[in-house]
């Protein structure tokens, strides 16, 4: 059994709250499972990551897959987790160093190819970052600059969860604003 984290934000409005993703790769059927209150956009990045995953030449854990995401009581909507979803499993799975997960905000959906999509509510969403403490947050680049309206926060753009986790493994470099 191997448990992986991540971290990102849910937007209500204009209020951020930070949300940590824990995956769990252990014994059983194969699947993935979400739990802590997932929208139905949130059910389906289920295949969404697991399509980003494998497309971007990553090996999926052939095991049961539990994805929690805490709070529970807050609801969770939209597809915002998608890229903190997918890196909490690559981290459960050994794919990728824990440290730089461990200080970083993630936002963005994926394509099924691995692209990074736009996600709505960035600003408040790094804003909410910020003000928890968190050093950086990692944003779809289509978001750079809005996000990097927000002072007192390392934020970073990309493009493709290829570079994300070229970046993680310490091979590879993200935009700046």
């Amino acid at each position: 059994m191997a448990l992986g984290r991540a971290y990102s934000v849910a937007v209500s409005g204009v209020d951020g709250h930070l949300v940590e993703i824990e995956a769990d790769v252990g014994r059983g059927l194969p699947g993935v499972h979400l739990v802590g209150l997932p929208d139905t956009a949130l059910q389906e990045s289920r295949d969404r990551i697991r399509a980003a995953v494998t497309n971007s030449g990553e090996q999926w854990p052939e095991r049961r897959v539990i994805l929690a995401l805490s709070p529970a009581t807050l609801p969770k909507v939209g597809s915002v987790y998608d890229v903190a979803l997918a890196a909490a499993v690559l981290d459960a799975a050994g794919a990728v160093p824990r440290s730089p997960l461990d200080k970083t905000v993630l936002l963005g959906e994926l394509a099924l190819d691995g692209r990074i999509r736009p996600v709505r509510g960035v600003l408040p969403a790094v804003l909410a970052a910020r003000h928890a403490g968190w050093p950086r947050v990692v944003v779809p680049t289509t978001a750079l600059a809005e996000a990097g309206l927000v002072e007192g926060v390392e934020v970073l753009g990309v493009n493709h969860l290829r570079e994300l986790l070229a970046w993680l493994r310490g091979k590879g470099s993200l935009v700046l604003p």
